[in-house]
């Protein structure tokens, strides 16, 4: 993460796993999936709104169909580590020092630009960029359509040397900073890999298909 005044945030993080349970379109179940959103990942682990793509397809999303599924289904708030203004900020657990911010602080801070998109007030258009007035969604768009990190590259490489190294499919926990200085590279943060057990969803589809 990155010092952002008081608090303390990754500018995005997330969950990739090498098996898709449910693929949509042509997607392949061994495509794998990845879910990703604004700061810390307590926002995935609590199943609220973020982005679900396949890094193999990072620009179909199914669930921006429209405008108004784009803002439903946009992530609105994000976690962060508040730092207690450097007094113990771990004193009583990270926990306690979780604080639940909105993307208006995130633009704030300067972070916002590297994920969002804005509803245009004047024509309802979603336009990938904040020069404009209007509602701001967390689309991913720089991201995943202007290539400003290459993250689904890096997924796909990560899950594929992840899985061939266990030998199973794998689920990875990871964290992205990305710099305003450009003296400073962004990062890209692997913090877990652990095996998926899937082997029930295949039983079940070894008795349907007999």
């Amino acid at each position: 993460g990155q010092n952002h005044g008081n608090y303390f945030y990754p500018t995005f993080s997330g969950v990739a796993q090498s098996y898709n349970y449910y693929p949509i379109s042509y997607m392949q179940r061994e495509e794998g999936i990845a879910y990703t959103a604004l700061g810390l990942g307590r926002t995935i682990v609590e199943g609220s709104q973020a982005l679900r793509f396949s890094p193999k397809y990072p620009n179909i999303l199914p669930q921006f169909f429209s405008i108004k599924s784009t803002i439903a289904n946009s992530q609105n708030s994000f976690y962060a580590l508040n730092l207690n203004k450097g007094k113990s900020p771990l004193y009583e657990g990270e926990q306690k020092n979780l604080e639940k911010l909105h993307l208006e602080d995130a633009e704030k801070h300067k972070v916002l630009k590297h994920l969002a998109s804005v509803v245009c007030d004047e024509d309802n258009i979603i336009r990938d960029s904040l020069g404009h007035k209007g509602r701001r969604v967390i689309t991913f768009a720089p991201v995943l359509k202007f290539k400003t990190f290459p993250l689904a590259e890096i997924l796909r490489d990560a899950l594929d040397l992840s899985q061939t190294a266990m030998g199973c499919p794998v689920e990875i926990e990871f964290a992205v900073n990305m710099y305003n200085d450009p003296d400073k590279k962004d990062e890209f943060c692997l913090l877990q890999i652990k095996p998926m057990v899937i082997r029930s969803l295949l039983e079940t589809e070894h008795l349907l298909n007999n």
